[in-house]
């Protein structure tokens, strides 16, 4: 690096950006409310007035922060430059061992492979939510009929899969606790006493004068012991697996902050490992036999396993790869590789979520907003969203080896619980830390190259289920 000036004006930037982002207050009938009042009523709203201006106010933070963005966009790239990259995004693929070009076509593929289960949910879905909400059957999902903001995931869809009622009663400090025991319980040792002293895991009232970041996170401080996590737990199946995922992240340092790993490779293998093995332990923590080992279900509760697979795919996977792959990496890629002009970005974003997701806004959304802002990611994680992506596809090659191999039980109902022999074969993976390309280290662990195989397999009988259930639907949303 050979600009301190630019570095210093990014900085600048990046803090400010940070500030405008965890300060901002959203407002709904002119009410300040948080971003979990938010989504909790997309949760719970079956009036689609209120979800429509629910939604609207989710996205007010959009022109606050475009600014200082189309402003960072130039200092990022800048920085990129300085480094011989071409520009921001090709500089974050690199960890990949990628450009830009190789990135996008391998998310395209995967894209490509699992399609024809996603055309079976995206039907499935605008048919069950336009009875919801006793509307004619529409060609692209209108976004605020979905019960999450970025309609990245699409949660409680499937009323049998919904064990919420099963958490009243419990506290946030029992689900951190109880997500702390999962990885205990398979021979890694207990959290230093210094996260549950300096770690901030739960909601701040709307109220309050002091303003936090509601995006859940874990942070390696120091590289050695002290980890800390952002959250905002309360008592709901979607903070428990939350819960899960973030302590994956703190176990992941934990595993690689030892002698032999080199202070700048004490990180994961790639990116996207990291997410990867929280979406890993998210996925185990949610399944049926796990939730009544710990006391959650009832031993003698009688599982739907198709609405808890259907719930799986719409929840946690499947649509979430058409957003991680699809909308924000072909975006960034836009702004950054091909610099967009900013009087096209909202154009191209809804071009995007439309072509891709099969989703629209429920009115226009002219260059005044700048909805691809209201993501978290957009603002303090650039470039990087397709590691999620990454970590899906990886969740189910080692989810799969796990079950079959390991445990010698089926994927879709298995139980992690106290095994010493999975946490000694997670474990194998993650003091690696990025001692060894990640291809090598995945290759090793399950004997397979990265792909979608595991995943399609995964849901492979919920396939062949859709498919009966939507005959004589119009699948897709192609005029």
């Amino acid at each position: 690096m050979t600009n301190p000036d630019l570095v210093t004006k990014r900085v600048e930037a990046e803090t400010k950006q940070a500030s405008i982002l965890n300060s901002f207050e959203f407002k709904l009938n002119g009410q300040k409310i948080t971003a979990n009042d938010i989504d909790n009523k997309l949760e719970k709203s079956n009036d689609l007035g209120e979800r429509k201006a629910v939604w609207e106010a989710s996205k007010e933070s959009g022109p606050a922060l475009k600014p200082n963005l189309v402003v960072l966009r130039d200092l990022r790239n800048g920085v990129a430059k300085e480094m011989k990259y071409p520009d921001y995004f090709s500089l974050e693929v690199a960890s990949y061992g990628m450009t830009t070009d190789q990135m996008l076509k391998t998310l395209d593929d995967w894209m490509a492979t699992l399609r024809p289960l996603y055309l079976q949910l995206h039907t499935w879905a605008k048919y069950k939510l336009a009875e919801k909400y006793h509307q004619p059957v529409p060609k692209k999902i209108p976004a605020h009929w979905i019960n999450n903001r970025w309609a990245q995931q699409w949660p409680d869809l499937v009323e049998a899969a919904n064990i919420d009622k099963y958490f009243e009663g419990r506290t946030g400090d029992w689900i951190i606790k109880t997500a702390e025991q999962f990885y205990t319980g398979l021979g890694f040792s207990p959290l230093p006493e210094s996260f549950w002293k300096k770690s901030d895991l739960y909601p701040v009232p709307a109220d309050s004068k002091r303003k936090k970041n509601t995006h859940a996170s874990c942070w390696h401080i120091d590289l050695e012991n002290d980890i800390r996590s952002l959250q905002s737990i309360e008592p709901n199946a979607r903070w428990f697996f939350t819960a899960h995922h973030e302590l994956g992240h703190g176990y992941y340092f934990k595993a690689y902050s030892r002698p032999e790993v080199p202070y700048l490779l004490r990180t994961g293998a790639a990116p996207g490992f990291h997410e990867g093995v929280g979406e890993l332990i998210s996925l185990a923590s949610s399944q049926v036999p796990y939730l009544q080992s710990r006391g959650i279900l009832p031993k003698d509760f009688k599982p739907d396993m198709t609405a808890f697979l259907l719930d799986d795919a719409l929840a946690r996977a499947v649509p979430f790869i058409y957003f991680s792959c699809g909308t924000m990496p072909h975006w960034e890629a836009d702004i950054y590789a091909h610099n967009l002009p900013a009087d096209q970005w909202n154009a191209r974003w809804w071009k995007y979520v439309g072509d891709m997701q099969g989703i629209e806004p429920p009115s226009p959304r002219g260059e005044e907003w700048c909805d691809a802002a209201t993501k978290t990611h957009i603002n303090d994680n650039p470039a990087y969203y397709y590691n999620y992506a990454f970590a899906t596809v990886f969740k189910f090659q080692l989810h799969d080896y796990i079950a079959r191999k390991i445990l010698h039980q089926p994927p879709q109902s298995c139980n992690y619980a106290d095994n010493k022999e999975v946490g000694t074969w997670l474990n194998n993976i993650l003091k690696k830390g990025a001692t060894e390309d990640w291809r090598k280290v995945l290759k090793e662990a399950t004997g397979e190259d990265i792909s979608t195989r595991a995943m399609a397999e995964y849901f492979k009988p919920l396939q062949s289920w859709l498919e009966e259930q939507n005959k004589g639907r119009q699948i897709g949303w192609e005029p």
